[in-house]
């Protein structure tokens, strides 16, 4: 039985990558010029397009990834990833979606944090996506060249 995705849903999981990588970026920007205005435009944006990427990406990890975390490990080693990466997605849609609602409550007027408190939520999500998504991207580059070496 062929364990390897298509490459078009690779290519789907790892543009979601680049997008959410992306938005990393327009975070730190934030988080570096923290306080200034942020753009209402940018905030909705934010706010309408971080958590779909974000729970798209997730899904595809859990179609694409874990069977075959699961298939490649054993039982166990593969039963313990997949607990890490579930726990991992639900710390992410939890921080995505705080960080969506203070940019909300920004682009309104005003936020019940402060500046600081806001600037450590948008480096400790950014950083911990961007970690993330390296350890992810090396796991496909290890389930594709095991797929070669067959």
């Amino acid at each position: 039985m062929n364990m390897m995705p298509k490459t078009g849903e690779f290519a789907e999981l790892e543009e979601n990558y680049r997008e959410l990588l992306s938005w990393c970026s327009v975070l730190e920007a934030i988080a570096d010029f923290l306080p200034c205005r942020i753009d209402e435009r940018v905030c909705e944006r934010i706010c309408s397009h971080l958590l779909p990427v974000l729970e798209r990406t997730q899904a595809l990890e859990e179609r694409l990834v874990f069977p075959r975390i699961e298939s490649s490990l054993g039982d166990e080693n593969a039963t313990d990833a997949i607990a890490r990466r579930r726990n991992d997605h639900h710390r992410d849609r939890n921080a995505a979606e705080e960080i969506v609602v203070t940019l909300c409550e920004l682009k309104a007027g005003g936020s019940r944090l402060s500046w600081d408190s806001i600037g450590y939520m948008l480096r400790s999500f950014f950083c911990c996506m961007r970690r993330h998504i390296a350890a992810e991207q090396e796991m496909l580059g290890m389930l594709k060249n095991a797929k070669l070496a067959q």
